[in-house]
């Protein structure tokens, strides 16, 4: 259990440097590149980085606690 409180910690410290600003800049840029490669290549299909977009997306919404 105390593995896993320090794994929440280390990455609420990390993530918590991030704004959502930011956050959005990267879903943003993320979105704008698959859409530009799924019509420019023919034949692309990308569902892991529409997966990673989404994640930048859903991590504008998270709450990190503050540093103590």
């Amino acid at each position: 259990m105390n593995k896993l409180k320090t794994m929440n910690a280390a990455a609420n410290r990390y993530l918590s440097r991030f704004s959502r600003i930011q956050f959005f800049m990267v879903f943003a840029v993320t979105t704008a590149i698959n859409y530009w490669l799924a019509y420019n290549v023919s034949g692309y299909q990308s569902i892991y980085l529409a997966m990673v977009g989404g994640w930048f997306f859903g991590m504008m919404f998270v709450k990190f606690e503050p540093n103590k």
